[in-house]
């Protein structure tokens, strides 16, 4: 699977407070060189929590994505952008 960057900018923005949902599916994804997508980790106590139970923190997120998105779908569906 090849996520489209530009399609998702929205939600890589870290300017915008959504930007978190994206945070643990981007976790398990690498770039095309195989690096991991968000970068090396921080170090510290939270981040290892973090990447320990992330992979929970997905089924929560993918609800809270399509919320965000279906503003946007509702536009495209009555032919508007």
């Amino acid at each position: 699977m090849r996520l489209r960057l530009d399609a998702w900018e929205p939600l890589l923005d870290l300017n915008r407070v959504d930007h978190g949902l994206l945070l643990p599916i981007l976790l398990y994804c690498i770039d095309p060189s195989g690096r991991p997508m968000l970068g090396s980790p921080r170090e510290g106590p939270e981040t290892e929590e973090f990447l320990r139970t992330a992979y929970q923190d997905i089924p929560l997120v993918v609800p809270a994505i399509r919320e965000f998105w279906m503003p946007e779908r509702a536009r495209e569906a009555n032919g508007q952008r």
